[in-house]
């Protein structure tokens, strides 16, 4: 994507200093550019948005390391480019986990024992929730078993999306050490969260 054009240095001072008014004149100034870079590898809107917000929420906490002598974009380039990577990886790896999920499916399917299987999974789903705190419980319910975008969870819950992914990843890490406990599968786990409601 071709530069846009340079941001005046005074700006850059005024946004080092904290002055929101600076960071709203670049942000109208270089998010088309952020978001059509990332749609062109992603080719999802909602995780170009994301990795669009992303972009400028670094941009806002680091704005202090930000020099008035060196041009804005291949900060913000280079910030886009590790976040689109990264989103690209995460949607390789839903895939691979959609294959897995559909084995797992068939393989439940297919045996006899299967109920009582399913019947403890769900016992030791519901003992792995009980145990989490509350507001992680909320966010995972709401995000894997109800589907709900980071965005969707942090209006629904009245906190940020860095507060929903935050607690997301806690929950999720506090999953998979109880889940070896259980000697279950953290695949199986999430297969069975996908069709619980």
């Amino acid at each position: 994507m071709p530069p846009p054009l340079s941001v005046n240095p005074l700006l850059i001072a005024q946004l080092r200093n904290g002055s929101e008014q600076a960071f709203q004149s670049i942000y109208q100034q270089y998010h088309q550019a952020v978001y059509r870079f990332a749609y062109a590898f992603l080719k999802n809107d909602e995780l170009s948005k994301e990795v669009t917000q992303e972009a400028f929420l670094s941009l806002w906490i680091h704005r202090q390391d930000l020099s008035e002598t060196l041009p804005l974009y291949p900060y913000l380039f280079n910030k886009a480019r590790r976040l689109t990577i990264d989103a690209f990886r995460r949607i390789t790896s839903a895939s691979r986990m959609q294959r897995e999920l559909m084995t797992v499916q068939e393989t439940l399917s297919n045996e006899t024992e299967d109920t009582v299987l399913w019947k403890d999974l769900q016992q030791i789903t519901a003992d792995i929730l009980k145990s989490l705190p509350k507001q992680q419980q909320m966010v995972f319910k709401l995000s894997r078993m109800e589907g709900l975008s980071y965005e969707e969870i942090a209006k629904e819950l009245h906190i940020s999306k860095n507060t929903v992914k935050y607690h997301l990843v806690c929950a999720l890490k506090s999953i998979k050490s109880q889940l070896a406990r259980y000697d279950v599968l953290y695949v199986a786990f999430i297969f069975y969260c996908s069709f619980v409601k």
